[in-house]
């Protein structure tokens, strides 16, 4: 088995694939938390400029157990690679697509230096923009 496929094999717990609450990266020899990579998906959108707040009411009931600093963002452990999930709210005026875009490009850029595992997807959803 190479690399890659003990990682990915890694990312689901013994339970008949459901992902786990963690994932192992090869590069740092460590598991390192789901919650861990949500806040840092979370920082990295929160830098782009047009990006006014990440949006907790995403993932309805799940918000309640999410700590603030990573509520908007949800990682999953799939089948090529990590699976990041971010609702946010626009500011006003700005460009939604070119936000969107620097926002899919900054998360997986910072974490595929922060953490050492590749991102398949990173998913932007924008639930709405900033009053003026």
């Amino acid at each position: 088995m190479n690399t890659r496929s003990r990682i990915l094999a890694s990312m689901s717990d013994a339970s008949g694939g459901a992902p786990a609450e963690s994932v192992h990266s090869a590069g740092v020899a460590a598991h390192i938390s789901h919650a861990v990579i949500a806040t840092y998906a979370a920082a990295a959108a929160r830098e782009v400029e047009g990006v006014h707040a990440l949006a907790a009411s995403g993932f309805g009931p799940l918000e309640r157990r999410v700590d603030p600093e990573r509520a908007g963002v949800r990682v999953e452990a799939g089948p090529d690679g990590l699976e990041v999930e971010l609702h946010l709210v626009t500011a006003w005026g700005a460009s939604i697509p070119s936000v969107a875009a620097q926002v899919e490009g900054a998360v997986r850029s910072y974490l595929e230096s922060m953490v050492a595992l590749e991102v398949a997807v990173v998913s932007v959803h924008v639930d709405d923009v900033a009053a003026p």
